[in-house]
C-alpha cells in the first residue's frame, strides 16, 4: 500500500474521487426553477402617462451621454422643457426610491434636458414619406404631440388653432410665471422647423368646416381641449355677472391684460386652475383667499402648486360651500355653508356634508370661480356622427377617420396625459392609414408597445428605434420589495429653487442647476434593467454566470446553475427573475 493510503484513519467511509473536471457533471439538472434576465418596466415609466423611458435616459446621463439621453427622451416626449415645468409628475410618486430616501427629482432632470434641447439648433424638416395629409384641431399639448410624432413618421400635418398664436391651454391657461412664453415660443419654432403647418385664428366648424376637414384629409385628430368654465349657480347672481370665470381671467392676463381686481379676491375651487388664478391675482396686487369645500388633503391641484401658493401668501379657507352672493357698496359678500367630511365618494375622497352651524360670510371686490372645465365637443355638427365612437385609437379602422384625444376624450386633464393621448392618436392614425395600404398589424402588437399597464405606449417600439437591447418582451413593473437597497447609499434629494416672490410674472420655480440634475440622475435605481454591476456573477457559488463581452450581457450556464436564487436576491434592481421549469408545476 502507498504511504498516503496508510495515512487514512481506519473506519473512514469510502468517498468518490475524480481526476476530471466537474464541468462534465451537469449539476443544474437538479433544479426545478432557474434564473433569467428580463428587461422589466421601471415604475416611473409605468406611472408616466406620456410613456417616457425614464430609466433609459437616466442611465445614459449616468454614462455622461447627455446628447443620447436627450434623443431618447424626445422619442416619447415632444416638449420636455415644458412638461418638466408644468407636469404633475406622477412618475415621482411611483418611484421605488420614495420610501428609501425620497423619489428622484425626475421633473428637474427632464427640465434640464429640455432646456438644453431648446438652446440648441433648430431641427431640420422631416422627410415626407407618406402621401396622406392629416389635420389636427387644437394646438394644445395633445394636438402638438400628435403632430410631432406624425411628422417624424413622414406625414404632412396641419394644425388648426382658433387663437392667434399656437399653444392652446399652454399659452392661454398656464400663467407665465409657471411657463415662460419664451420657452413656449421656442418650442413652437422647433415644431415649425420640423415641417408642421399651423393655421392660427382659424376655428374649426366656422372658419373651416368640419365637412372640409373630414373630406380633404386622410385623418382628423380632434384635440380642442376643455375651454368652457363650469358655471356656479349662486343665489343672488341670477344674471351670472357677479362671478368671474377662472379660465376667462387667465386668458385675459395671459394675453397681456392687467385687470384691477380690487384689494380682496376670493377664488372658489381646489384644482390647478384655482391655484393659477390665486397666484395670478396675487401678482396683480390683491389679497387672495381660496375657498374650498374639502380640506387640503383632498385638493386635486398639484401639491407643489398648493405649497407655492401658500408660500407666496395665498390664504385658504376649507370646508366651505358658497351658497349666495350679494352686492355691497364696497364690493361683494359671499355667504358660505360650513361643511364636514363624511364617507368616501366614488373618487375615493371624503364627501363634504353640511353642518348646522350658521353660514360664514366673506367679503371681497372680486370673486373668481374655478370649479372645472368642459370641452366644446357638443358643438361639433352632424357631419361627424362617428366622432364619439372613434375614441379607441388602436381599433379605429372600424370607424370613421376621426380620432379624439386629451380633454375631449375624457382623459385626465394634465399635460402629461394629453401628451400620451397625442402619441396614442399618432400611432392609431399611422396604423389606420397603413392598414388601408395593405399592411397588417395584429392586436398582439399593442401588448409589445405597452409601458406597464396604464395605457401608455412606446413610440420607440412602434418605430423600431428602441435603443434598449431587450432580452424579453416581459412587461411587468418592478416592485419596491424587489429592489436590494443594501446596494445603495442614502442620498438627499435635490429640491427646486424658487425666486423671491414679487409682483411680476417672472418664472417663480427656477428648477435645478445642471449639476444638481445630473446628481439626481445618479440617484436613479435603474429599476428592472441589468447595468452589468457584476453582483450576480460575484455571488454565484457555482461560477455559472459569465459575461459575454460581445453582446454585453451576462449568460447563465443552466447546465450547472442549481436554481438557488442567490443571484436574484442579490440583484440590486430586480432584473433577474426565478422561473419555474416546464413540467415542474
Amino acid at each position: 500500500m502507498s504511504e498516503s493510503f496508510n495515512a487514512i484513519p481506519r473506519h473512514t467511509p469510502p468517498i468518490s474521487v475524480s481526476s476530471t473536471s466537474t464541468e462534465v457533471n451537469r449539476t443544474g439538472s437538479w433544479k426545478y426553477i432557474q434564473p433569467a434576465y428580463h428587461d422589466r418596466v421601471a415604475p416611473c415609466s409605468a406611472g408616466c402617462p406620456t410613456g417616457v423611458d425614464i430609466q433609459g435616459y437616466m442611465t445614459l446621463l449616468r454614462e455622461k451621454r447627455t446628447a443620447a439621453a436627450a434623443e431618447l427622451l424626445l422619442q416619447e416626449n415632444p416638449m420636455p422643457a415644458i412638461s418638466g415645468r408644468v407636469c404633475n409628475h406622477p412618475c415621482e410618486s411611483s418611484c421605488n426610491r420614495c420610501e428609501f430616501d425620497g423619489s428622484v427629482a425626475i421633473h428637474g432632470v427632464e427640465r434640464m434636458l429640455g432646456d438644453r434641447i431648446l438652446e440648441g439648433r433648430l431641427p431640420g424638416s422631416c422627410r415626407i414619406r407618406h402621401a396622406e395629409h392629416v389635420a389636427i384641431v387644437g394646438s394644445g399639448p395633445a394636438g402638438l404631440a400628435c403632430a410631432y410624432h406624425l411628422v417624424r413618421m413622414g406625414y404632412h400635418v396641419e394644425i388648426y388653432e382658433q387663437e392667434q398664436l399656437p399653444g392652446g391651454m399652454l399659452r392661454i391657461g398656464i400663467p407665465e410665471y409657471r411657463l415662460p412664453r419664451a420657452v413656449l415660443d421656442r418650442q413652437i419654432e422647433f415644431y415649425q422647423a420640423m415641417g408642421i403647418v399651423f393655421h392660427t385664428g382659424c376655428r374649426a366648424g366656422e372658419d373651416v368646416s368640419w365637412e372640409h376637414l373630414a373630406t380633404h384629409y386622410a385623418a382628423v385628430f380632434i384635440a380642442s381641449g376643455a375651454h368652457v368654465s363650469r358655471l356656479l349657480s349662486l343665489e343672488g347672481d341670477q344674471a351670472g355677472r357677479l362671478l368671474l370665470s377662472g379660465l376667462d381671467f387667465l386668458h385675459r392676463v395671459n394675453s397681456g391684460e392687467r385687470p384691477d381686481l380690487g384689494r380682496r379676491v376670493l377664488v372658489i375651487g381646489g384644482g390647478n386652475t384655482a391655484m393659477d388664478c390665486a397666484r395670478t391675482a396675487l401678482r396683480l396686487g390683491s389679497e387672495v383667499t381660496v375657498v374650498y369645500r374639502r380640506t387640503r388633503e383632498e385638493m386635486p391641484a398639484i401639491a407643489e402648486e398648493i405649497e407655492d401658493a401658500r408660500r407666496e401668501g395665498v390664504n385658504f379657507r376649507f370646508l366651505l360651500a358658497p351658497e349666495s352672493i350679494a352686492t355691497l357698496d364696497s364690493g361683494l359678500r359671499l355667504s358660505c355653508r360650513k361643511l364636514k367630511l363624511g364617507e368616501l365618494d366614488a373618487q375615493g375622497r371624503r364627501r363634504p356634508l353640511p353642518t348646522a352651524e350658521p353660514p360664514l360670510e366673506l367679503e371681497a371686490e372680486t370673486v373668481i370661480t374655478a370649479i372645472g372645465e368642459d370641452s366644446e365637443l357638443h358643438m361639433i355638427t352632424a357631419d361627424l356622427d362617428d366622432v364619439r365612437r372613434a375614441v379607441n385609437t388602436w381599433s379605429c379602422e372600424r370607424f370613421a377617420r376621426i380620432f379624439l384625444g386629451g380633454d375631449v376624450a375624457g382623459d385626465e386633464r394634465t399635460v402629461a396625459s394629453a401628451l400620451g393621448a397625442g402619441k396614442r392618436a399618432a400611432i392609431g392614425i399611422d396604423r389606420h392609414l397603413r392598414s388601408h395600404n395593405g399592411e397588417h398589424f395584429p392586436d398582439e402588437l399593442l401588448e409589445e408597445m405597452s409601458i406597464g399597464r396604464t395605457g401608455a405606449l412606446s413610440m420607440a417600439r412602434w418605430m423600431h428605434s428602441d435603443p434598449v437591447r431587450r432580452v424579453s418582451p416581459l412587461n411587468d413593473v418592478v416592485r419596491p420589495e424587489e429592489i436590494n437597497t443594501a446596494s445603495f447609499a442614502h442620498e438627499e434629494r435635490h429640491e427646486d429653487h424658487h425666486a423671491e416672490f414679487s409682483l411680476s410674472f417672472a418664472e417663480s420655480n427656477t428648477g435645478l442647476s445642471e449639476a444638481e440634475a445630473l446628481a439626481e440622475a445618479m440617484r436613479c435605481f435603474q429599476c428592472g434593467v441589468c447595468n452589468e454591476c457584476e453582483l450576480c456573477q460575484i455571488f454565484c457559488g457555482e461560477n455559472a454566470i459569465t459575461h459575454d463581452s460581445v453582446n454585453g450581457r451576462f449568460v447563465i450556464d443552466l447546465d450547472h446553475c442549481k436554481g438557488c436564487g442567490v443571484c436574484t436576491a442579490e440583484c440590486p434592481r430586480g432584473a433577474i427573475l426565478m422561473e419555474r421549469l416546464a413540467g415542474q408545476d
